[in-house]
């Protein structure tokens, strides 16, 4: 379960309030927002205008998609930019008239050629242009598209099976055969690919470095349940089947193998699972540099035992390189990287309390620690979302990273060599900012933004040293009436700092007493309030606009702040996270501006679910409450996500109970708007249906959205607008 939001943050820590405000807001006669702007496409613009930016492999050239025109007149140009001088060229358009994607580029590894999609088909480019060369000719979707390391060929998986194309001899092989509706081959399941890795996109099978062989992970989805989803926006209602494990139901089976590419047959290895009790192999996986081992992971059910197998397919030699065992559960499951050499290794471990990094010799021990203390390394957001968790320069011996230090609502850049451990700060503006460093290990693009700054492009050296702004995004609202951000800590009711986001409305008099919409999320893995553009969105402006105060915390649970502050809510969702929220509430009420008995919440997903705990845990706190695509019983969700935190429902009963707002029903007194997709093969309309019984049940009155068509998050600009307006009614109706 996963919130996208855009880029959000906060700046440095204060005793109580620190203010970010926009030094434009508040300035008379500045146009109105409406639900028709805010869902408008500039709405949604949260970037500039140099697209796919990223590094051309071997170089020091930057490459990225420049748009030209608009509506259907747009163009799109390839743009190769020189690091050292600035000069830039254009690389000419594919040839013929094929309808080719180049949006959909990818870089040969030489940097030397291009990867484009055509319709259903693969077709390489030739920097020096002409005609494109047609590697694919069939109907067929192509997923999960790869070039080999060596640049020879060209992997991807159709109908769930792998296949290579050499680009020397255009043969194109099929390499795996067992394929099928419920058996995939290098790629993943709807479970895996949502709670394992996250929506990430990369694929389920990895090159050896010489290129002769595949590793892959099979799934075989056969004893999952079906869990049937209705569409009804047809002239016939039809249905489909998602493999889909609830708690306690059984699971996708994986398995790892190895299967060559050079052999006119493809031989294949499978790795003898013997050990059952390893639930789960995580998606992430790599090979050692010789290209005899595999390294890959397993995991217990419970998501407390992580052991890393190096495994040799042709001799079946295994043994564990790593393990890593916690009491609640384990959240970093990335593979090892190893370095050239071949004799060392890095990998990241919560072992402290943060995720660090740890170096390894090949031998299973440890040689250093990469930096500690009370941070965490984090991944990149939105903009870099293919990147890994850090970025390895072996040559100068540093490794790069993004660091919760020295503020947990910020992200700075940080490197810290191998042979030492010691640690340098490269960015130094209070915000967000991420790393993506060049081939040669000379530079790195730095996607920057803070609450009262758009997100900016830059260049600079990885020393730090400034060298050019590539890229910036004008404010799509800086002709409109804006609201002012302050940031709050507040103290929970142990004594734990919570940090908080507070929006007061344009024109904000203090003398005045306003009515309070809580933005609520509070679940694991994410984070609100950050120092980053879009903390406090078009959707947030438009209710302060309309004369409200926007409240946001992170409660415990919520991710940025290690590991103990997000393991409390084990066995027990809802109960810490409704505590800390309340302590939030009590805070607001001590401002003399705020309207005591006018506060309102909203939120989706697990926002949702957070949204109808407040409401049936606090009753009378809340006035009323809108809940989008809520979970209603934690029974009703993946098991992946909820084994995880709760274990099954057979383990802890109790748990799931007082955890699930359905039961919980009958003591809510706010009037409360639930919103749902009819289609949200997420969390499942059977969370709303179950909660709209027990309303009925108890004779409590409630109001109902549900969105034909849609799934976990509304991606029609209709039904978007439509919501925007349904929301804005429902809470100046009640509010």
């Amino acid at each position: 379960m996963k919130r996208f939001v855009p880029l959000i943050l906060t700046l440095t820590a204060a005793p109580l309030i620190l203010a970010a405000a926009n030094p434009q807001a508040d300035q008379k006669g500045q146009k109105q927002l409406t639900p028709e702007i805010i869902n408008s496409g500039g709405g949604r613009r949260f970037f500039g205008g140099m697209l796919r930016l990223g590094w051309r492999p071997g170089t020091d050239q930057l490459s990225y998609i420049k748009l030209e025109g608009e509506g259907p007149k747009t163009q799109m140009r390839l743009v190769l930019r020189d690091a050292a001088t600035g000069s830039e060229q254009e690389v000419p358009e594919p040839a013929g008239s094929h309808h080719l994607s180049l949006f959909s580029f990818q870089w040969s590894p030489q940097g030397d050629k291009l990867l484009v999609a055509g319709g259903s088909d693969l077709w390489l480019m030739d920097l020096k242009g002409g005609e494109p060369r047609r590697l694919t000719d069939d109907e067929e979707d192509k997923q999960n598209v790869t070039f080999s390391p060596d640049g020879n060929r060209v992997g991807f998986v159709e109908k769930n099976n792998i296949y290579m194309v050499d680009l020397a001899t255009g043969l194109l092989k099929q390499l795996t055969t067992d394929g099928n509706e419920n058996l995939m081959n290098g790629k993943l399941d709807w479970v895996y690919e949502e709670e394992l890795l996250q929506r990430g996109t990369a694929p389920a099978y990895v090159w050896s470095p010489d290129g002769k062989k595949i590793a892959y992970l099979s799934l075989d989805d056969t004893p999952v349940p079906k869990y049937p989803l209705t569409h009804y926006i047809s002239d016939h209602v039809t249905l489909t089947d998602e493999r889909f494990p609830q708690p306690g139901d059984p699971n996708p089976i994986p398995d790892m193998h190895v299967v060559t590419v050079t052999d006119d047959q493809p031989k294949i290895w499978n790795y003898p699972m013997k050990d059952r009790d390893a639930e789960y192999i995580s998606p992430d996986f790599t090979w050692t540099p010789d290209s005899k081992t595999v390294a890959f992971s397993t995991m217990n059910r419970d998501q407390t035992d992580l052991k890393v197998h190096l495994w040799d397919g042709d001799s079946g030699a295994d043994r564990t390189l790593v393990e890593e065992q916690d009491k609640y559960w384990i959240n970093a499951i990335d593979a090892p990287y190893f370095l050239k050499d071949g004799k060392q290794f890095l990998w990241l471990s919560e072992r402290d309390g943060w995720l660090h990094l740890y170096l390894y010799d090949t031998g299973g021990h440890q040689v250093r620690e990469l930096g500690s203390g009370d941070w965490m390394i984090d991944r990149p957001t939105f903009l870099n979302q293919g990147l890994g968790a850090y970025q390895v320069d072996e040559q100068s011996g540093w490794a790069y990273f993004l660091s919760t230090n020295p503020d947990p609502r910020e992200r700075q850049v940080y490197r810290v060599r191998l042979d030492s451990g010691e640690m340098q700060r490269l960015t130094k503006d209070a915000g967000t900012h991420s790393a993506e460093i060049s081939p040669g290990g000379q530079y790195f693009i730095d996607n920057f933004s803070s609450i009262a700054t758009p997100p900016e492009t830059r260049l600079l050296k990885t020393d730090g040293t400034a060298v050019a702004t590539l890229d910036t995004m004008k404010d799509p609202w800086a002709d409109y009436a804006q609201g002012t951000t302050e940031f709050v800590t507040v103290k929970a009711d142990d004594g734990a700092p919570l940090y908080a986001r507070l929006v007061k409305p344009p024109g904000f008099n203090p003398k005045k007493k306003y009515p309070v919409l809580v933005d609520v999320y509070g679940g694991p893995d994410v984070q609100l309030v950050r120092n980053a553009w879009g903390v406090t969105g078009s959707e947030d402006q438009l209710y302060a606009e309309q004369g409200y105060v926007i409240w946001s915390l992170d409660n415990r649970g919520s991710s940025g702040r290690g590991h103990a502050f997000e393991s409390v809510i084990f066995e027990h969702m809802g109960q810490h996270e409704v505590e800390d929220q309340l302590a939030g509430i009590s805070y607001l009420k001590t401002l003399p501006y705020i309207d005591g008995n006018r506060i309102g919440v909203h939120g989706w997903s697990y926002g949702g679910y957070m949204t109808l705990e407040l409401l049936t845990h606090a009753p009378g706190v809340f006035k009323c409450g809108a809940a989008g695509g809520p979970v209603t019983a934690w029974k009703f969700y993946d098991s992946i996500y909820t084994e995880r935190y709760m274990r099954t429902p057979e383990e802890n009963p109790e748990g799931y109970h007082d955890s699930s707002p359905v039961n919980f029903a009958d003591k809510l007194k706010a009037r409360v708007l639930l919103i749902h997709g009819t289609d949200d093969d997420n969390v499942h309309m059977q969370n709303t249906m179950n909660f709209v019984e027990a309303l009925v049940k108890a004779s409590i009155p409630f109001e109902l959205y549900l969105q034909p068509g849609e799934r976990h998050g509304f991606a029609s600009p209709s039904a978007r607008l439509y919501l925007s307006e349904r929301e804005l009614e429902f809470f100046k109706g009640n509010l």
